[in-house]
């Protein structure tokens, strides 16, 4: 980027440096509009999802327990995993274990945590939130750092970042049209504006050729399949594709017709891409978008792990 924003190293090393002046008992709201009251500061905080690990690592502070999406902790958090009990599926929390860990605090997301929200708040206090736009991580970032007795750092990590927004919109680049798609088996959703990673390519002068949400009062409807037909109908310059399963993607005539897949710039990338709400995750994605929509004007993020990093899809054999 032209003016570098704060790395996460020196980002850490800054927050670090500011006193906890918050007091305990704290009462937080969270996105189920409860009042859920922490009687002290939090030491062990166990994440169902990447994002309470991931504001903890940004913080400078590691979660005592994670889950895992198809078995596998998310490789964009590289070191930050080590010594994080396995809490298993994120949709499918092994209770038992997460008893057994006692942690402080539980930070979950809404749509995975709901069907065992009261054994959660039976354990310790338990924070649920709805992440699918920018919004909503900035509020969830603000909510979850109150919760941890540091308020001024989850104000300053927003900041950041919407600084670090504003400075690309100012950049001159050149207009582009992006698909973002997940794959559930053999189909492909496609994702809509609001969702968090769509939404950050505008300030790269990136247009999402799905376009808006047909249903825009259901937030949390942030995709729907798109069959090949009109994916090539739409036929972007550039495509991103993220699927759980290993392996290469199912062939289909229509990929090799596609612009993106001719040119090279079909990549499959990390799931980050699909749970970006974190602050570490929003602006590693953002900085890889940024390398992969415009290579002759950014370099590829050095803070992104190798294992996390975008390469070109795969199709299997015809």
């Amino acid at each position: 980027m032209k003016r570098s924003v704060l790395t996460f190293s020196l980002l850490i090393a800054a927050l670090s440096s500011h006193s906890v002046s918050a007091q305990f008992p704290t009462t937080v709201i969270d996105d189920r509009n409860k009042q859920v009251t922490i009687e002290r500061q939090p030491k062990k905080v166990a994440a169902i999802s990447t994002f309470g690990a991931d504001l903890l690592a940004a913080l400078g502070m590691q979660a005592a327990g994670i889950s895992t999406l198809n078995h596998q902790v998310s490789p964009y958090l590289g070191d930050a995993t080590k010594n994080m009990v396995d809490l298993g599926e994120i949709h499918e929390t092994n209770l038992e274990v997460l008893t057994q860990l006692k942690p402080d605090l539980i930070i979950g997301l809404r749509n995975y945590t709901e069907p065992f929200e009261k054994k959660f708040s039976q354990i310790s206090p338990f924070l649920a939130y709805d992440l699918v736009t920018l919004d909503d991580s900035n509020r969830a970032i603000t909510s979850a750092t109150k919760a941890l007795g540091m308020t001024e750092q989850g104000t300053e990590l927003n900041s950041d970042f919407a600084a670090q927004l504003t400075e690309l919109k100012t950049t001159q680049l050149k207009p582009l049209s992006v698909v973002v798609l997940w794959h559930w088996s053999d189909v492909p959703y496609a994702f809509y504006d609001h969702h968090l990673t769509v939404a950050l390519m505008s300030a790269l002068n990136a247009k999402n050729s799905v376009g808006r949400s047909p249903q825009p009062e259901i937030k949390k409807l942030d995709s729907a399949p798109i069959s090949m037909e009109a994916l090539l109908k739409l036929n972007p310059d550039v495509i991103i594709s993220f699927k759980g399963e290993s392996g290469p993607f199912k062939n289909h005539p229509v990929w090799q017709q596609l612009n993106a897949v001719k040119q090279g710039r079909a990549y499959q990338v990390a799931d980050h891409y699909v749970m970006p709400h974190g602050p570490i995750a929003r602006k590693l994605v953002l900085e890889e978008l940024a390398y992969l929509l415009h290579p002759t004007k950014f370099k590829a993020p050095t803070e992104l792990p190798s294992l996390a990093a975008a390469k070109p899809m795969v199709f299997s054999q015809l």
